[in-house]
């Protein structure tokens, strides 16, 4: 007998599971609500939904702010409780704060002046490290059915996150002043006789400015252009000096090719 039982029992159990529907198991608990999307000037009204016997709870956990304040415009059918306390729903709160939001609907109760509607605005204030407030809105509204999510996770906008930040115009303008300086050195360089515009190097010299202008810093610019710093230098300070200073020193050959660079171009170079 207790094995029928037994077998039976399973049966049942296993057609229960079989007929649950595989949204319901596969339903994820939580909701992600991005900053931008319920903050800020171009964020959007985002409606929760809060279901019979199914409470939500709004965590700000994730972007580390205090929540400091609530509003619910509407609390005939919702509940709203935090993890902490704050000024206007507890008392004694000498220090308010908290970071989660708990909603729970319950049977609707008259309140004398407050009109019966099927939906309610809820507002949060809350406060960052550095002491910068926020306000939040959301649009709660109570529901049937199977729920969907227990949990609303507010989040760093990624997109702002991941955003490469734009150079600064000081930094600008001095790659600016450094490809200057390499170029009026090559120029130098070309009218001294010591390479030309064929040459490998002065190839490899325009792929360094290219790079450069790409946002590389100059030390991984002449690794990538194969250049060496100390020529990089040395074109520089041709910039800076005199074309007749440099002709003065001992000079006349040309680069045939990059082995040239150790046994010419350097000593000619060296200060």
């Amino acid at each position: 007998m207790k094995s029928v039982i037994n077998t039976v029992t399973s049966g049942t159990l296993a057609l229960a599971l079989a007929a649950t529907p595989l949204s319901t198991i596969a339903a994820p608990v939580v909701r992600t609500i991005k900053q931008t999307q319920a903050s800020g000037t171009q964020a959007k009204l985002q409606t929760i939904n809060v279901w019979n016997g199914h409470g939500v709870a709004i965590s700000f956990y994730e972007i580390g702010e205090t929540i400091k304040k609530v509003w619910l415009d509407d609390p005939s059918q919702i509940l709203l409780d935090t993890d902490g306390c704050l000024e206007g729903l507890d008392q004694n709160c000498s220090s308010p704060g908290a970071g989660l939001i708990h909603l729970r609907r319950i049977k609707r109760i008259n309140i004398p002046g407050i009109p019966q509607t099927s939906t309610t605005l809820l507002t949060v204030v809350t406060q960052s490290s550095s002491g910068e407030r926020k306000t939040y809105s959301f649009r709660l509204a109570t529901s049937n059915g199977t729920p969907k999510y227990s949990q609303v996770a507010i989040k760093a906008d990624v997109a702002r996150e991941q955003t490469v930040p734009k150079p600064q115009l000081q930094s600008l303008v001095k790659t600016q002043q450094t490809i200057n300086q390499i170029r009026g050195g090559i120029v130098v360089a070309i009218k001294s006789g010591w390479m030309n515009q064929q040459d490998e190097l002065h190839q490899r010299l325009q792929k360094l400015i290219g790079y450069l202008q790409a946002g590389d810093d100059i030390s991984t610019a002449a690794n990538k252009a194969s250049v060496s710093q100390k020529l990089v230098n040395k074109l520089i300070a041709l910039s800076n000096s005199s074309v007749e200073e440099f002709r003065s020193q001992k000079s006349g050959a040309r680069i045939k090719n990059v082995g040239d660079l150790n046994s010419i171009i350097y000593p000619l170079f060296r200060r």
